[in-house]
């Protein structure tokens, strides 16, 4: 029994003595537990919104044509009538004639320094043919085409040359009227206006001839005669 009971301690001795060692163990350098720090979270660049483009309107300028207001004139002794802007002064005067030249002859002007007449001369000889040679010899040599405008047929020439527009109209002598006159219309355009040439044009278009009889009540104001 009592050697049961020796053993026994002696286990019990064994056994605080392993417990000791054990616990004095731990008096060793202890290896330090990793520690992560968390980094900070990356920032992320907001887009800086950026003006849209804009762009920058252009300027538009706009031609505007101003149509004048007409008036029509006539001539009860040659018999013809037109409408003319309302600011042309309009006369009529009578040439001379060259002396291998017969009938009568009248220079109506339109516009100032030969820029837009009209020639009425008896048809009594072909002085019609000499304005067609005339204007043929035009340089650059002219364009030439057959128009009727208001019952008159012309012979038309145009020519342009350094920025110039020549134009005449040639009435056919058929087309005369009942007094035997007949017309030719010559205009010069700056090719530099646009719209001239197109004015001009409206003038040429709205040239007619009326009859003696209808002379007094034909509406327009006379063209003065110089």
């Amino acid at each position: 029994m009592n050697y049961y009971a020796s053993a026994l301690m002696l286990i019990v001795v064994a056994g605080i003595s392993l417990a000791g060692c054990i616990q004095s163990s731990g008096t060793g350098p202890v290896t330090p537990s990793l520690v992560v720090t968390p980094l900070p979270p990356t920032e992320v660049a907001t887009p800086v919104p950026t003006a849209a483009g804009t762009s920058v309107p252009q300027q538009v300028v706009t031609v505007v044509h101003e149509v004048s207001v007409v008036k029509n004139i006539k001539d009860s002794d040659l018999l013809f009538t037109l409408q003319v802007p309302q600011e042309w002064t309009v006369t009529t005067h009578r040439l001379v004639n060259p002396d291998d030249s017969e009938g009568l002859v009248y220079q109506t002007d339109l516009v100032k320094d030969n820029t837009f007449y009209i020639l009425t001369y008896t048809i009594s000889r072909s002085q019609d043919q000499a304005y067609r040679d005339q204007f043929r010899k035009w340089s650059p040599a002219p364009n030439q085409t057959t128009v009727t405008i208001n019952e008159i047929t012309y012979d038309r020439f145009e020519s342009t040359s350094d920025g110039k527009t020549h134009v005449a109209y040639v009435a056919q002598k058929s087309s005369a009227n009942e007094r035997g006159y007949a017309s030719v219309l010559v205009f010069v355009a700056d090719d530099s206006n646009r719209f001239e040439k197109d004015d001009f044009e409206k003038v040429v278009s709205s040239f007619r001839y009326f009859s003696g009889s209808s002379a007094s009540t034909m509406p327009g104001d006379e063209i003065p005669r110089i």
